[in-house]
């Protein structure tokens, strides 16, 4: 039972992320097809590995459930919380500079939509540990990692340079800065 409900979280991940690049994200010029379709082939190996897991493996115990599900659903809540946020983003690789968004979790990690996908591929590989969930899983992180830095040169190379820069002083990339963090909230 436990198991279902876990993915069923797994399962809201998969629906929110596939709805999400349609839907959400466009995808400008400059965003190469085959980095796109690299990053897409890398997510359905994580995707199907997954549910094939959950439908075969039946030694799983409680408290990593609880601990997959508590992941899964830290995901779901950075993402969703980042959909409301941003309203809308390019795809990773855009060319496009488009406005910087610094409310919301964005007020905590500069990628959350990176952060909330590696919290869920991270859950699901741990759960199931397999070489091709940890190979997609490694990939992934690359992949994160190299679009969030040229996204990052990009905009410190827009007329929004300084704005960013001083932004980037006080979020942290995939971790929020803690001692930042609480200094600016004890002077609310």
């Amino acid at each position: 039972m436990l198991q279902m409900a876990v993915f069923s979280l797994y399962l809201t991940i998969v629906l929110s992320l596939v709805w999400a690049r349609f839907r959400f994200f466009t995808v400008n010029v400059g965003t190469g097809r085959l980095r796109a379709l690299t990053y897409d082939f890398a997510v359905a190996i994580q995707m199907l590995s997954t549910a094939w897991h959950f439908y075969n493996v039946t030694d799983i115990t409680k408290p990593e459930l609880i601990i997959c599900a508590l992941l899964y659903s830290l995901s779901l809540v950075i993402f969703w919380s980042a959909i409301s946020t941003a309203k809308s983003l390019d795809f990773a690789f855009s060319n496009h500079v488009g406005s910087i968004v610094t409310s919301g979790p964005f007020g905590v990690f500069r990628h959350p939509f990176y952060v909330s996908y590696m919290i869920a591929w991270f859950a699901s590989t741990w759960l199931f540990g397999t070489i091709l969930l940890w190979l997609s899983f490694v990939y992934l992180m690359a992949f994160y990692v190299m679009s969030a830095r040229k996204e990052e040169r990009m905009i410190l190379n827009s007329d929004q340079a300084s704005e960013y820069q001083l932004y980037q002083q006080h979020v942290g990339m995939f971790l929020p800065r803690i001692k930042r963090w609480k200094r600016s909230n004890s002077k609310l």
